[in-house]
């Protein structure tokens, strides 16, 4: 726990010298052609839609499903 409480502040001071040292590598377009609607980091007008949210639920209980498969197979490769 020493050394994770030191990882926000390890990482910001990295975030920090980027911006620095290469702003141009700090603003990559991280949505990358996905066929999104929107790229992302960019905030919407008004409430979501009801596509835009069932795309947000179906993207969690994705998520959810992969955390869900990776512990079951945690436990069986631990012998649980």
């Amino acid at each position: 726990m020493h050394i994770q409480a030191r990882l926000p502040v390890a990482l910001c001071a990295i975030h920090n010298f980027i911006h620095f040292f290469d702003p141009e590598l700090a603003s990559v377009d991280l949505s990358a052609d996905k066929g999104d609607e929107q790229p992302a980091g960019i905030l919407g007008e008004g409430p979501a839609d009801a596509a835009e949210r069932r795309r947000a639920d179906q993207h969690r209980d994705a998520i959810a499903q992969e955390m869900w498969d990776d512990y079951q197979r945690e436990r069986v490769h631990r012998g649980l």
